[in-house]
């Protein structure tokens, strides 16, 4: 997208100049023929960079501003420039664009859809809101949704970030004691003629590879990580591999049905709530959730569904969700109280995946202690071990 500095005249002869955030000078040539506005001079400005993706908390922001604006009666266009001038450069020129697109004749989500920014379930609730009119009413509930997500996915780091910061720990540790202390106990068995057991030679040759190869060895510890991040972004069979461990592995796999049963409850009750057909709204809702293998379960629960199956028989096809999720589906779809059962559901499980988490936090600490200490202990060990043979030998 670029921008342009744009000189015109309006039907009174009055000269004006606007900026636009448009992708071409046809643009702004549509633009002025829909206001009667004769063009003089067109100018380009800068480039706008395209895509860059807004962050949960960002999206939640700008949705509960928007939404506050709506109740008070603020007119759309007037609402961009509101929130323009108070935010940052990056939101600022978000809606800048939105703004531009709005003002060529484009429907407020056309406008949105665009700036390539936001999400298929984004913009489904940004169509059912403005065809309804209820624009105010779905803005809070994205606000609400988005502010969820941001939630969650600080859980999600929250699981991943603490054993790694730990293990990262202990692995430190580990270098120390074999590059620092073991090597000393070598020059002792050395002046004192101590033959080691096979045990403590195997970790003095490690100790003494490690010293002299420190360097090369984070180096190739460092590249391996970047190989394997990489190789599971970009292979698919992989990627696909490993996401359908997580559903099969234990621990993990409470924590991923946890996690996919919160995002997918969550998003499916605003889509309801908000009108779409609930076909539509399993497929949207699947695609929230940041795993294939789960998604193509899910999938083949949709097509159960379209070929006049319950929701909740079809759900427990998939074979991803608790029975307990399954068994509240039916009971909202029987009673017809689909929507209610669904916000049951989120709270529930929102509670369920706090809990989890603070068990697993409580968990991992003593374990990764355990087996770091019970590692260090053995080589201590095996190092202090033969001199007590040498002295009872004497």
């Amino acid at each position: 997208m670029k921008s342009y500095k744009c000189v015109v005249y309006d039907t009174y002869n009055i000269r004006k100049v606007i900026k636009f955030n448009l992708e071409s000078k046809n643009d702004i040539v549509e633009y002025a023929n829909n206001n009667n506005l004769k063009i003089v001079s067109i100018k380009e400005n800068q480039i706008i960079k395209k895509g860059n993706k807004l962050k949960d908390k960002e999206i939640k922001i700008l949705c509960k501003e928007m939404s506050i604006l709506l109740r008070s009666g603020c007119e759309f266009t007037k609402l961009l420039y509101i929130l323009k001038k108070q935010s940052k450069r990056k939101i600022s020129n978000l809606l800048s664009n939105i703004s531009s697109y709005i003002q060529i004749g484009n429907s407020i989500t056309e406008s949105f859809q665009r700036t390539n920014i936001f999400s298929k379930f984004f913009m489904s609730i940004i169509k059912v809101g403005e065809v309804s009119g209820n624009l105010d009413k779905v803005m809070d509930n994205l606000s609400y949704y988005y502010s969820k997500e941001h939630t969650l996915k600080s859980k999600i780091k929250t699981i991943l970030i603490y054993p790694i910061i730990l293990i990262i720990i202990s692995i430190i540790s580990m270098l120390f004691v074999l590059t620092s202390i073991i090597p000393s106990f070598q020059t002792i068995f050395t002046n004192n003629n101590i033959s080691p057991p096979l045990f403590t030679k195997i970790l003095i040759n490690i100790s003494i590879f490690l010293k002299n190869n420190l360097r090369y060895v984070i180096i190739s510890i460092l590249m391996l990580n970047i190989f394997i991040f990489y190789t599971l972004k970009t292979n698919k069979k992989l990627t696909y591999l490993v996401n359908k461990l997580k559903i099969k592995v234990p621990f993990i796999k409470d924590i991923t049905q946890l996690v996919t049963t919160t995002r997918f409850a969550r998003t499916l009750s605003i889509l309801t709530s908000s009108g779409i057909q609930i076909i539509d709204a399993i497929n949207i809702s699947a695609g929230v959730i940041d795993n294939n293998f789960i998604y193509e379960r899910i999938m083949k629960a949709s097509d159960s569904i379209k070929k006049g199956h319950k929701i909740g028989e079809s759900l427990n096809l998939a074979n991803v969700f608790p029975e307990l999720f399954i068994s509240m589906i039916n009971i909202g779809e029987e009673s017809g109280r689909l929507e209610e059962s669904l916000n049951t559901i989120n709270e529930f499980y929102e509670n369920e995946l706090d809990i989890k988490i603070q068990q697993s936090m409580k968990l991992v600490e003593p374990v990764i202690t355990i087996i770091i200490g019970v590692i260090i202990g053995a080589c201590i060990i095996a190092m202090v071990m033969p001199m007590f043979d040498a002295v009872m030998a004497v």
